[in-house]
């Protein structure tokens, strides 16, 4: 296992050892979905740490994907991946293709319109950079005239990098170029060709990329935020019930201890969040 998503064989034991025999107490399950004993997951699946596939595996895994298995196995429910691009997320739950849209999305006040969602970790976007030109900049605002790429569906970053490119034009500086790309690798080999100058996306997974490839990559003013946000489970607005399940499943996670060992287990403990919410968006 690489090093970031490395484990102690103590703290495997304690997530094991939490997991063992624990249920959600007298939670409700959507008959639909009790009666099929599968909770699908529309997810990109190409989001380390989070949720992801190991090179020539089809596994999914993950911080995201061992919460859910958890959550899953509580309910006495088998867990099951749809791969779904990020653009196709909410499209997928309103759809019905999945019961739970996942994979990095994030509860946005615009987003909360169409899904309800749960939140289980704190984030924010950054930027990264290739190692030789990283430390040229410091901001978003030194990007006046510059590339950058990020994926498609990411509004949240969108909204910030329009934002930042207005500010260029308005001081008299050509605007900042931005490509939408389907994946992460599509975007990391824009990068890695030199046809964008950055990739925006959630600092946990540029992160891992970071260290899957030492020298290679640099967090663009070493941990700038180009804007917080949390990171979150989405369901169907007609799904009120298996939302409400999750919620309390992962609450009952939080205060036994599973959820704190996973997030460590992947190195993401600095995103824990203290109280399981629905529909907080960091803008609130």
């Amino acid at each position: 296992m690489k090093a970031v998503a490395g484990i102690s064989a103590c703290v495997l034991s304690v997530v094991f050892a939490l997991g063992v025999g624990a249920k959600a107490a007298e939670t409700p399950v959507p008959a639909g979905i009790k009666a099929k004993g599968v909770l699908t997951v529309g997810s990109q699946q190409t989001f380390p740490p989070v949720e992801f596939r190991e090179s020539g595996s089809q596994a999914v895994t993950g911080a995201s994907a061992d919460l859910l298995r958890e959550i899953a196995k509580r309910l006495e429910l088998r867990l099951e991946y749809v791969q779904s691009e990020y653009a196709a997320l909410i499209p997928g739950i309103e759809a019905g293709r999945f019961d739970i849209a996942s994979g990095g999305i994030s509860d946005t006040e615009e987003r909360e319109k169409t899904l309800d969602f749960v939140n289980y970790m704190r984030s924010g976007g950054a930027m990264l950079a290739l190692a030789a030109t990283a430390t040229q900049y410091r901001t978003i605002a030194d990007f006046c005239g510059k590339s950058v790429a990020t994926l498609l569906g990411s509004r949240v970053i969108m909204e910030k990098v329009e934002a930042a490119s207005s500010a260029c034009v308005a001081a008299g500086k050509p605007p900042i170029r931005a490509e939408q790309l389907p994946s992460a690798p599509d975007a990391r080999m824009q990068l890695d060709l030199r046809r964008v100058d950055a990739y925006l996306g959630d600092l946990p997974a540029l992160a891992y990329l970071g260290s899957q490839f030492p020298g290679r990559y640099g967090i663009v003013g070493g941990n700038y935020i180009l804007t917080p946000y949390i990171t979150s489970w989405g369901f169907s607005k007609k799904n009120a019930e298996l939302r409400d399940a999750v919620r309390a499943t992962l609450e009952q996670m939080v205060t036994d201890g599973t959820y704190k060992a996973i997030m460590t287990k992947w190195g993401l403990e600095g995103g824990l969040l203290d109280k399981i919410t629905i529909n907080l968006p960091a803008s609130k």
